[in-house]
């Protein structure tokens, strides 16, 4: 869901728990029960069951929708920032752009899962980095970790390598022990273990038009039909 949209929905559940409180009280009041403190519990047990519902869901979307607006607002300055600077912590970074270290962390993580991740976060460091700018064994373990899939052609893109030189990066970090899971150089795609192991799980075959999708949807994806543009998300169980 949009952020925005999680804000106004998030609002409008506050508007609805307001106005049931205000209904339980009202009903409440209308009681003619002599004991004030069974007057009040009885209220106190409405409330909770109508009221505050609403309340607890809609200042939940209300705080996930704005720390995700202003996740997305830094994503569009951070990507520059970080492709002029090779690598930059988060600190600095943050004081460049004027916001919480926390936010622009979670904006790097969420750029980098996205198709063409131009940058990423690197946890250890504490910094973020340009692909183009480290190793490309360093970069494929950071982005793997992250994407759990690469296809050789985002690999190509974000890091200007060919497909001999990914191959062989693969390999030597497979032989350190520093990656598991699967090199098909046939379909050209890197898996890692985990997405090896929540392939049985993939959603392969659009579920409103039921064309066959070139790339199966991993759990926790989301992706878009090529064929009828429906958004199919593949949640985590």
């Amino acid at each position: 869901m949009h952020p925005r949209l999680q804000q106004l929905v998030g609002l409008i559940l506050l508007i609805v728990s307001v106005a049931m409180s205000y209904i339980v009280y009202q009903s409440t009041m209308m009681i003619s029960e002599p004991d004030l403190s069974i007057l009040i519990a009885s209220g106190m047990v409405a409330w909770a069951i109508v009221a505050l519902p609403e309340l607890v869901v809609g200042l939940w979307l209300i705080v996930k929708g704005s720390r995700e607006a202003r996740i997305g607002d830094v994503s569009g300055d951070l990507i520059p920032l970080v492709q002029k600077e090779g690598r930059i912590s988060v600190v600095d970074a943050a004081r460049e752009l004027g916001v919480d270290p926390e936010v622009v962390a979670d904006a790097a993580e969420k750029l980098a899962t996205r198709r063409l991740p131009l940058v990423y976060l690197d946890r250890g460091a504490y910094e973020i980095v340009s692909p183009k700018a480290v190793s490309l064994k360093e970069s494929l373990l950071h982005l793997l970790y992250a994407q759990r899939r690469m296809t050789f052609d985002q690999i190509n893109r974000v890091t200007e390598s060919t497909d001999e030189q990914i191959v062989d990066a693969m390999k030597e970090l497979s032989k350190q022990g520093k990656f598991r899971g699967v090199i098909d150089e046939n379909s050209r795609v890197v898996y890692t273990q985990e997405a090896v192991s929540h392939l049985p799980k993939a959603v392969t075959v659009c579920p409103n038009c039921d064309g066959k999708l070139d790339a199966p949807i991993l759990p926790g994806e989301e992706e878009t039909c090529p064929y009828c543009g429906h958004v199919i998300t593949n949640r985590l169980k």
